[in-house]
């Protein structure tokens, strides 16, 4: 058995020490090992119980002063009132705890309806799966804008770099190769063979076969150590603590200031000045105060629930509610997440392609026959699907419409080629793929070397001016 740390193996070796092949796991095997290493999930925080959240809204300073002077007022004789008091306690704790509780209903019901997925190769063929289903021994499909969903070591790249600043605080892209790294003076993080979840594809494309997944990734590590870390207080919270502190004292203050005026200066009977006090400390208690700011950020996080925007706990949107600029970054395409080809410029002429979406479906006019550019349209097409990287999948019964795996752009220009006629099948066996250069921002586009008969010939797709 070689007992050379991954990042030490040649990718043939690589393969051997995980049990895996260069067509993926079979579907047997994929199903043996997820219930052997369980769900690709990250462990959520312990829950904390809902007694124990009913309990913090009936235990906090208001609440215990309320408590104290209905318990005077039911040891003096007056036990309606002493009950009365302890009921307007339970309401506004009641009240409280069922906002907060629905606030973190929504938050969790949201959460299950923003799935991430990956692009894995199983018994030999592409598939698009929910990155809770990937499993050691998967190999990842990586592309440029992918995120990486699990630990896996690299065994084929074509400039591939991927942003690692989740995990090391780097902001520059780092550079991943597919070769042994024979270096023992690096750390995991350094090794450049090796991607992690939680970071994202910057470059180029690749293959990476997976070997943690979940809390035993290197950002589950990081996970389960902020998760031993005592959530500090907002300063919605901090604020309001100490509010609470100087009016509950301030209010007891005054009750005893008042018994003992009752007292010794008035002549009040003990009783009397007794009842005069609780009324006083009981009306100084703004008992409403904790329901009034609880339902104001209910209300706030349900707004934002319908907008689709996560809030993990109450307090947090006051914070949100200090911020006076917000800087954002598109990311991907912002309507339904489809691109479609309707005009095709070749040879001086404009070609009008019709047809919506992935489904290839559609027709040039004029014709390319009719236009004189049979030839040019051909060869225009030929390059859009070899030098290409995007996969079709027509409809299933779980997906009715026609799907891509990978980019947008590529898998519009796949569909336009079917349009044209070509088959995609001739075309990889007649011009195999030899080599590939990945589009960057540097270079602007994209290149791929094909087997045509004894020579090369390279296709390029990108900005016309590079």
């Amino acid at each position: 058995m070689d007992l050379r740390p991954l990042h030490a193996l040649r990718p043939r070796e690589v393969f051997e020490a995980l049990d895996t092949r260069t067509g993926g796991l079979s579907p047997s095997e994929a199903e043996s090992r997820h219930s052997l290493y369980g769900d690709n999930v990250l462990t959520p925080p312990p829950q904390v119980p809902l007694w124990r959240l009913l309990l913090s809204h009936v235990s906090h300073l208001m609440a215990l002063v309320l408590w104290a002077a209905g318990l005077l007022a039911i040891i003096a004789g007056h036990a309606l009132l002493g009950l009365v008091i302890w009921v307007v306690v339970l309401i506004n704790a009641a009240f409280s705890f069922w906002q907060e509780y629905r606030a973190q209903q929504a938050m969790q019901a949201l959460s299950q309806l923003l799935p991430n997925y990956a692009r894995v190769v199983r018994d030999g063929e592409e598939k698009r799966l929910p990155a809770s289903q990937v499993v050691p021994g998967d190999i990842l499909v990586l592309a440029e804008g992918d995120n990486i969903p699990a630990d896996a070591r690299v065994v084929e790249e074509f400039g591939l770099r991927t942003n690692n600043t989740t995990l090391t605080g780097e902001a520059i892209p780092s550079r991943k190769t597919s070769d042994a790294s024979l270096r023992d003076d690096l750390t995991e993080l350094e090794q450049p063979n090796l991607v992690f979840a939680g970071t994202s594809v910057v470059s180029g494309t690749g293959r990476a076969v997976v070997f943690s997944t979940g809390m035993l990734t290197q950002f589950g590590r990081i996970v389960r150590l902020t998760q031993q870390i005592r959530e500090q207080p907002s300063p919605l919270q901090q604020e309001m603590r100490r509010m609470t502190r100087r009016i509950a004292w301030i209010a007891l203050a005054v009750g005893v200031g008042v018994f003992w005026i009752g007292t010794l200066e008035v002549g009040l009977p003990l009783f009397e000045a007794f009842l005069l006090a609780i009324g006083i400390v009981v009306a100084a208690v703004p008992e409403g105060l904790s329901a009034t700011v609880t339902l104001s950020l209910a209300i706030a996080v349900q707004r934002l629930a319908q907008r689709g925007v996560l809030v993990k706990k109450l307090a947090m949107v006051e914070t949100l509610g200090t911020i006076s600029v917000l800087a954002t970054d598109k990311s991907g395409t912002l309507t339904q997440n489809q691109m479609t080809i309707r005009e095709a410029w070749v040879a001086g002429q404009r070609l009008t392609v019709s047809g919506v979406g992935y489904e290839p479906r559609g027709e040039f006019t004029p014709s390319p026959a009719q236009s004189g550019v049979g030839a040019e349209i051909e060869e225009l097409l030929t390059a859009g699907v070899l030098c290409n990287n995007a996969r079709l999948n027509p409809p299933t019964p779980d997906h009715p419409h026609w799907t891509c795996l990978g980019d947008q752009t590529e898998a519009a220009l796949r569909v336009l080629a079917v349009k044209g006629g070509l088959d995609e099948e001739d075309l990889a066996q007649q011009l195999p793929r030899v080599h590939e250069l990945p589009f960057d921002a540097r270079r602007k586009r994209m290149s791929t070397l094909h087997r045509s008969g004894q020579g090369v010939v390279a296709y390029v797709k990108g900005a016309p001016r590079e």
